[in-house]
């Protein structure tokens, strides 16, 4: 199925309930969906809340496979793009700016998914997050910019990095803490 949004700016009253702690502006709950904006600029997830509301997400996804969400922008969430436990499914030319932790966030399990073209810019810790227990996921073409803490924190295993970029972060541009067999291709770092 095929979810279109036409440009706009998505949020205020509207939320899902994901747990007792949870909200996110768009909690995808079934497999094989495609969510796709006009242009990251142009269509915009900003969920109800402060930003520094942990718990409060602009995408979210748990346990689904082959998910694709395009061309979607999220500010002001705790965390932008959330892929819990989510295999084979593709982030591309997404953007997550001014968000209160993460701009994209991989965990728990979330493997052989591709992010491609995607941008994250100013956020309050980590631009582009794949957790420890993710692996073998692509990111190809993205950048990570201006955020607080880390561009890329990468402590996974088996993952291909190519053409991405990392700028301006406050702290380290690519951090590849404990990670193991990684591929990384023509990626560059400057000013972190």
């Amino acid at each position: 199925d095929t979810i279109w949004l036409d440009a706009g700016t998505y949020g205020g009253d509207t939320w899902e309930m994901i747990s007792a702690t949870e909200t996110a502006g768009v909690n995808i709950n079934k497999d094989s969906i495609a969510l796709i904006g006009k242009d990251s600029n142009a269509t915009v997830i900003d969920p109800p809340g402060p930003n520094s509301q942990a718990g409060l997400y602009g995408v979210y996804a748990d346990t689904q496979t082959g998910l694709l969400v395009k061309n979607i922008g999220v500010t002001g969430a705790y965390d932008g793009f959330v892929f819990h436990n989510v295999d084979k499914s593709q982030l591309e030319s997404d953007s997550a700016s001014c968000n209160g932790r993460y701009g994209f966030l991989l965990t728990v399990g979330s493997d052989r998914n591709t992010l491609t073209n995607n941008l994250s810019a100013s956020n309050s810790n980590y631009g582009i997050t794949l957790q420890s227990s993710s692996i073998n996921n692509t990111l190809t073409g993205n950048a990570s910019v201006n955020n607080s803490n880390v561009g890329f924190y990468l402590p996974s295993t088996n993952d291909t990095l190519t053409n991405n970029m990392s700028s301006g972060n406050a702290s380290i541009g690519y951090y590849l803490f404990n990670a193991s067999s990684m591929i990384l291709t023509n990626n560059t770092s400057k000013s972190n």
